[in-house]
């Protein structure tokens, strides 16, 4: 009789101990790329319509069947999991996209197939971009400091980013990338191609004959332009992604608060009750937070660019009171409901670990993060911090949105 008592309370111990170290998620940030789009100033020949008919800069069908793809595998992951509620509750998440349509699209498509119900029709409260805010996008025409980084190699930069392909043209001749391609293809038109190759369009035999080469020059064009990759700089990448890398940091550290009941003064934006964050973007901001996390390399790579409906994922777990955040990213444009993500934790800086402790990982980027929206267009030199370069006014549209439009 004692013995079977003792072997009662040895299992009861047993399955408290597993209980206690049975690993909790209690937080979610997703960030992905939109879906497919149609190229965003022109096409290379007006006989391609047909193939993009919601026009220039658009999601195509490709685009929105892609992006309900990328939700089905969330429901798998997130919903059916019962992490958050089936029933689409708004105050379990924020969902935030960039203030173009390709993106907000592609947010809507990812939502409604994640909570898709054949008997209701669920669609999730997406957010876009407040005047005067800059987490997702910023106001470049009105960034001293922007101007200031590109002059150190291109002093002749007279400050117009309009129309985008003709200052990706212009930074590539200021980097001296040249191509013999480019003498039948001007730079300026590579972004037609690569968009329309994407939707199925067969390159020009030329432009195909040296693609890697082409793209190599691509990449870089924008890797200088956002400060990542090959062009490597933090000053850059804090106007560019520095407000974002504060934000994902300071949600983090606020739901662990939250999460122990300690009554420390919030100061973000992160709710009690919120599980999961959502961020419809684009290719160069998904380059930036990688880069910012030292894992681009390890993701992307450093010559090419992330993919249609590509996706990084932040989970923060709790386990036997300790916290610790995972770090996974989606390379492909085609997502499967049970695809495998590549987990890249341990090359995170400061984690090298497949589990990396909260504090580490929030003391990962302090480098690349802003503390303050003013922080990041502030110039130092005092000449370019009182002269803003602006538009001409038939073109400047609303100034809280950027007019960085680039390859994504």
């Amino acid at each position: 009789m004692k013995i079977s008592w003792f072997l009662f309370i040895c299992l009861i111990v047993q399955f408290a101990i597993a209980l206690s170290e049975n690993p909790k998620r209690i937080y979610t940030q997703v960030l992905f790329r939109h879906g497919a789009r149609a190229p965003s100033n022109s096409l290379s020949d007006p006989a391609y319509l047909a193939n993009f008919p919601r026009g220039l800069g658009e999601l195509t069908d490709r685009g929105f069947e892609n992006s309900f793809r990328l939700g089905r595998f969330l429901k798998t992951r997130y919903v059916d999991s019962k992490f958050v509620d089936g029933n689409l509750k708004p105050r379990q998440m924020y969902w935030r996209s960039v203030n173009k349509n390709r993106c907000l699209s592609s947010a809507s498509t990812v939502g409604a197939a994640m909570f898709e119900d054949p008997s209701r029709h669920l669609y999730v409260p997406v957010l876009t971009e407040e005047i005067g805010e800059n987490l997702l996008n910023y106001d470049q025409a009105n960034c001293p400091r922007e101007l200031e980084l590109i002059k150190e190699k291109c002093p002749d930069f007279g400050g117009s980013f309009h129309p985008w392909t003709i200052y990706e043209e212009f930074i590539a001749n200021c980097l001296k990338y040249t191509h013999p391609v480019f003498k039948q293809y001007p730079f300026h038109t590579i972004e037609a191609h690569i968009n329309e190759y994407k939707n199925g369009i067969p390159l020009p035999p030329l432009i195909a004959q040296h693609i890697n080469e082409i793209m190599g020059i691509y990449v870089n064009v924008t890797q200088f332009i956002t400060g990542t990759g090959n062009h490597h700089d933090p000053r850059m990448m804090k106007v560019k992604f520095g407000n974002l890398m504060n934000t994902l940091l300071t949600d983090i550290k606020n739901k662990i608060y939250m999460d122990k009941e300690e009554k420390h003064k919030s100061d973000g934006r992160v709710s009690r009750r919120e599980k999961l964050a959502v961020y419809s973007t684009q290719d160069w901001i998904l380059m930036g937070v990688l880069d910012s996390l030292n894992v681009l390399e390890q993701t992307v790579g450093l010559d090419k660019y992330p993919e249609y409906n590509s996706m990084i994922i932040f989970e923060t777990w709790k386990d036997n009171g300790k916290y610790f955040v995972k770090v996974f990213y989606k390379k492909e444009e085609i997502t499967a409901e049970d695809h495998e993500l590549i987990d890249v934790t341990k090359f995170v800086r400061n984690c090298k670990r497949e589990r990396c402790l909260a504090q580490d990982f929030l003391d990962c980027c302090d480098d690349y993060r802003n503390k303050g929206e003013a922080e990041s267009c502030e110039a130092s030199d005092l000449k370019i911090r009182t002269t803003r370069s602006s538009p001409p006014n038939n073109i400047r549209r609303d100034l809280h949105v950027s007019e960085f439009s680039g390859p994504e």
